[in-house]
């Protein structure tokens, strides 16, 4: 585990992106195990999520295409807000990321997802594919090039204060973080376009 933590904000950043993909695949296959196995089907479909009542109503394609957008935008907000704290090497923005990788691992396993597509066909792995699964890696992308950007740190996870370690004038991505953050943007605006496709 903590060879994984270490991975997670290693100074190199294609072993963050391994490490990153790595866990989000464990944490997936864990919970929808999970799910598959000791919950009944659908039973996820009756949570309310802001997700889901952003989309409520009946819209057009270029308003659905922008909300969904703008939905994944704020997600990429949030980890990158949160990557600006650190505990040890493991940088906050982790933490969103791999809490909707829980959620989406459980919707999944319980074949909650609307749309009419089972999530037990190959029809519903390959929608995945074409969706969730580039929304997914636009997260760890980003999260992946933010580590860097760590303005407040703690030794402890409980007991000890963050402590500013730079000041914002002094963050800055490499070429390769940006290069990265950018792909994540265009495989946002790819998931949205298919969702709407193929979903909406």
């Amino acid at each position: 585990m903590e060879r994984i933590l270490q991975g997670l904000g290693h100074d190199k950043l294609s072993l963050r992106v391994g490490y990153a993909y790595l866990c989000f695949f464990i944490l997936l296959a864990l919970t929808y195990a999970f799910g598959l196995l000791l919950l009944p089907e659908g039973v996820m479909r009756a949570l309310p999520l802001p997700s889901l009542t952003f989309f409520e109503g009946e819209q057009s394609f270029s308003s659905l295409f922008a909300r969904t957008v703008a939905w994944n935008l704020f997600a990429l907000l949030l980890i990158v807000g949160m990557n600006h704290f650190r505990v040890r090497r493991f940088t906050l923005g982790y933490l969103p990321l791999y809490a909707n990788t829980l959620l989406m691992g459980l919707f999944a396993g319980t074949n909650s997802f609307s749309g009419g597509i089972s999530t037990y066909t190959l029809e519903g792995w390959l929608m995945f594919l074409r969706i969730g699964f580039l929304e997914f890696s636009a997260y760890i992308l980003v999260c992946a090039a933010t580590v860097g950007l760590a303005m407040f740190h703690a030794d402890r996870w409980r007991g000890e204060q963050f402590k500013r370690i730079r000041r914002l004038r002094d963050m800055r991505l490499s070429k390769q973080e940006l290069v990265l953050a950018l792909v994540a943007l265009g495989l946002l605006i790819v998931a949205a376009y298919n969702e709407w496709k193929y979903v909406g």
